[in-house]
């Protein structure tokens, strides 16, 4: 029973927290560009062991990049900052120390706080331990959290501008749904085999205009054997496609996956909508030619065709910042699905 009451006392405080400064009256819309996320912890904490666990677990570099990036930019603020802010960032962690020994070590989600379109997290402990404890505990699903609300946030903006013309195109010839924006033109579409790219230049502030090229293919084959599910068989025939389709500026140019002596690539197996997908991250580069960058790679099995169904989205922009980029082109491949 002293148990129950503590975790209920830390429940009513966490619900307390996220309600204090919640009113009924208009709120602002949040702020704060694709990827930042709010930090609030006191300082010595954040110059210590675990601002360190935080930046290592929510904002790892992303190791198939070409050049140094993160899965997320984290902005710090201490307690007294964030409270004389108008507290309008988009997404927020928070760390709350309260010694009250009724308090229970916990996390909480809450939403639209101070702003509309606004998500927060709050982890209380006693102590820098608990902070800690309960932090590494649920790290992965903070880091998940904030990677789908970035792709619900980007879908929607997809759903309100896309290319309905290519989206009929894909049905009638490859019976799926894929939505993708306005901007990107269907430029293959066979039997087998379907690309969409965007081709544009971009001027990114302190930055002189580059090229930005986001490419999306589709392709699908039968499915025979679940050996053809593997690492090596998916690059393999990953590779035999875009050698045919993704050539350089020289008849003896063309696309590969770099080899894992140059970046490796990095695989998992997951469930896309109910599905069993294997999905594959890493950087391609061009023989004979001078050209790369990230992709990503998701293959799944279509057992009504009886077909293997793999979905891929790479980028092109030297000049600039991949991240936002992909995750662009990782909201596409989220949005696909079979007729």
């Amino acid at each position: 029973m002293k148990h129950f009451i503590l975790a209920i006392c830390s429940l009513i405080f966490l619900s307390t927290c996220a309600e204090e400064e919640e009113t009924t009256y208009y709120k602002p819309h949040s702020v704060g560009t694709q990827g930042i996320i709010e930090i609030v912890l006191d300082e010595q904490l954040w110059e210590g062991r675990l601002g360190e666990i935080v930046k290592n677990e929510i904002a790892p570099m992303i190791p198939y990049y070409p050049n140094e990036e993160y899965l997320f930019d984290l902005q710090h603020s201490t307690k007294k900052t964030f409270d004389m802010s108008p507290k309008k960032q988009r997404y927020i962690i928070q760390f709350i120390i309260n010694p009250n020994i009724s308090i229970k070590p916990a996390i909480g989600y809450a939403k639209d706080v101070w702003a509309s379109s606004q998500s927060l997290i709050r982890i209380i402990g006693r102590n820098q331990q608990d902070l800690y404890d309960v932090f590494i505990a649920n790290s992965e699903e903070i880091k998940n959290h904030f990677t789908q609300l970035e792709i619900k946030r980007l879908s929607l903006d997809l759903k309100a501008d896309q290319n309905y013309f290519a989206k009929q195109e894909l049905k009638k010839k490859h019976n799926l749904s894929l939505t993708v924006p306005s901007e990107m033109e269907l430029s293959i579409n066979n039997d087998n085999f379907a690309a969409l790219q965007h081709l544009r230049l971009v001027s990114e502030k302190q930055k002189s205009p580059g090229d930005v090229q986001q490419f999306i293919m589709v392709y699908h084959y039968p499915y025979t054997h679940k050996d053809q599910l593997t690492k090596q068989a998916l690059l393999a025939k990953r590779d035999s496609v875009i050698k045919k389709y993704f050539r350089g500026v020289t008849d003896d140019s063309y696309m590969i996956t770099a080899p894992d002596s140059l970046v490796p690539s990095f695989e998992k197996e997951i469930l896309f909508k109910g599905v069993y997908a294997y999905e594959i991250r890493g950087l391609y580069s061009m023989v004979n030619d001078f050209r790369g960058g990230p992709f990503i790679n998701i293959s799944l099995v279509d057992e009504a065709r009886g077909r293997i169904v793999t979905i891929e989205g790479h980028v092109f922009c030297p000049k600039f910042a991949k991240r936002p980029y992909m995750m662009e082109l990782e909201t596409i491949l989220n949005s696909l699905s079979f007729e």
